[in-house]
């Protein structure tokens, strides 16, 4: 689900990038607000940071201890990216293996949907493997799958991101024809 969240994020920046480079402190603020954005990736509350909308306010900057380095706090709106429990998506399928497929959906590149989500389909095994339903549709590489969020949980590890298992159990799922679509890149 698409959000729009005002977030509060402090923002470190050398003290020789201010006093060397010959632009405005707010635009280096801003760059390093981006950059650390790119690192932070996204967040538990949040999701998927896309997109800074507004930035709202650049606090007082602090000193910090070392002298080198000033705090920022700063105020944005931001478009994010936040799965749902319940919430049907559409994603491409990057990886086909004996007990499931992995599905690629906006910044989330590891969907796991298992063979027990998918009713009346079988595995076929060969140099390019797939899954095929009683009506002779096909679950294989770069095939777009209509499913629904059936679990998910924030990823406790260094990588920033939620670990979802889809299901495809239920009306108007599956794999879907999307002319010209190869997914949502962002």
């Amino acid at each position: 689900m698409l959000c729009d969240f005002e977030v509060r994020l402090y923002v470190v920046v050398p003290m020789e990038d201010i006093k060397k480079s010959g632009e405005l402190p707010g635009n280096i603020i801003i760059r390093r607000l981006f950059s650390q954005l790119t690192f932070l990736r996204a967040t538990e509350d949040c999701g998927y940071f896309l997109k800074v909308t507004k930035v709202k306010s650049v606090g007082n900057g602090k000193l910090l201890d070392s002298s080198k380095y000033i705090m920022f706090p700063v105020t944005f709106h931001s478009l994010t990216f936040l799965p749902k429990i319940g919430e049907v998506l559409v994603g491409i399928v990057v990886e086909v293996c004996r007990h499931g497929v992995f599905l690629k959906c906006g910044p989330m590149n590891s969907i796991y949907l298992s063979v027990r989500k998918m009713p009346n389909y079988n595995y076929v095994p060969g140099e390019n493997p797939f899954f095929i339903c009683n009506d002779q549709s096909r679950i294989e590489n770069e095939v777009a799958v209509r499913f629904v969020v059936y679990a998910m949980r924030w990823s406790r590890t260094l990588v920033r991101k939620f670990d979802v298992l889809a299901s495809i159990e239920g009306d108007c799922l599956g794999p879907v024809s999307l002319n010209g679509f190869d997914g949502l890149e962002l």
